[in-house]
């Protein structure tokens, strides 16, 4: 049987490194990416990260092109990481966001199917459950009420893959209810509590806060701009760039954002697992993928200083859609799959400032 799989987005951060793995476990991954970047340099290096498999540059709405890719390597899965990713820029530029992430990612679906794919392993967010009321670590079965199009985009994804039944033990009533506060769509037909691409079997993974990066320190985290905490807390410590913290004046015990840090080669693992427990005929579902740890933002910048060095700070506003506190319940992943992270924050701190040093 082939073992190649189909990877969106696999010139990315989080792609790069599930490409790496997956490598390692004897699969060949075909990363599909259109390697576009507001920076030469990134675009570079996103096309350098693509070493463990064939490029094909490609958009994932363009359906001629991603069904003659199908056709040429004909995978047995595939993995959708494509996406802008940007939660503040979302609100500004919704009508790009709902481009990209919902109209692009849906047609990438249907060619899936039409090529006769049935496995799909699909990377959403934690930003589908809004702005929690509670500070509590979070499970699939809470609220699903995101605040940003970037949020709406991914769970209108899911409802796409695995029907308004994607979040499952909720009553008939709550779901349709909570399909038309995201969608803002009258949902009355039968067809639509049922995905709306029937032969993909599908694992929804909702991502909580990548960080960190490959113990090989030859990929990592690189974005233009860069706005993830730890990346910009290391860069800082290194002397590469000021540092901005968003916010002091949230409802948490130092004033900061709590947030959960999930390394991204737990995250690569975690998608390996979840291709290999559909493969073995399990069913769609849905799961977090945190480390139910959660650390302030003070709490890493102070991490930062201890391993990496000190840095001055700029206080700043809070940024558009950042809810206080956002925590994993992923006990589900572990009972399922048999996930279980393995880095805790200040080894993920630590690979992240091994990266950054030499990149």
């Amino acid at each position: 049987m082939s073992k190649n799989i189909l990877v969106a987005g696999g010139a990315g951060y989080i792609g790069s490194h599930f490409c790496k793995l997956a490598a390692e476990k004897g699969y060949t991954p075909i990363t599909i990416d259109r390697l576009t970047s507001p920076s030469p340099q990134v675009e570079q290096f996103r096309r350098s990260a693509v070493q463990w498999g064939p490029l094909e540059i490609a958009d994932i709405g363009d359906e001629d092109a991603v069904l003659s890719i199908a056709e040429k390597y004909k995978p047995v899965a595939a993995i959708c990481f494509a996406s802008l990713i940007e939660v503040g820029e979302s609100t500004l530029q919704p009508d790009l966001y709902w481009d990209n992430n919902y109209y692009k990612v849906m047609r990438f679906f249907k060619t899936l199917e039409r090529g006769k794919l049935r496995h799909l392993v699909f990377s959403s967010s934690a930003a589908v459950y809004g702005n929690p009321t509670t500070a509590q670590p979070l499970n699939e079965e809470d609220d699903l009420a995101p605040i940003s199009p970037y949020g709406m985009t991914k769970l209108s994804c899911e409802i796409g893959l695995q029907g308004l039944y994607a979040r499952q033990g909720s009553s008939d009533g709550f779901i349709d209810e909570m399909a038309r506060r995201a969608l803002k769509l009258d949902y009355t037909y039968p067809e639509f509590r049922m995905s709306f691409f029937p032969c993909l079997k599908s694992v929804i993974f909702r991502y909580f806060n990548a960080a960190g990066a490959d113990k090989s320190a030859t990929i990592g985290e690189m974005h233009e701009p860069e706005t993830h905490l730890i990346a910009n807390a290391v860069l800082a410590a290194q002397g590469k760039k000021q540092f901005t913290l968003n916010g002091s004046d949230y409802p948490t015990t130092d004033g900061t954002c709590i947030r959960d840090y999930v390394h991204v080669n737990d995250l690569a693992r975690a998608h390996i697992q979840g291709l290999e427990y559909l493969l073995a005929g399990g069913k769609s579902d849905v799961f977090n993928l945190g480390t139910g740890k959660g650390y302030s933002v003070q709490q890493v910048i102070d991490s930062v200083k201890k391993h990496v060095g000190d840095f001055a700070i700029t206080h700043g506003p809070r940024r558009t859609g950042d809810p206080a506190f956002l925590v994993a319940d992923a006990s589900k992943a572990k009972q399922v799959l048999g996930w279980e992270p393995t880095y805790d924050l200040d080894a993920i701190i630590k690979t992240a400032a091994a990266f950054h040093k030499d990149n």
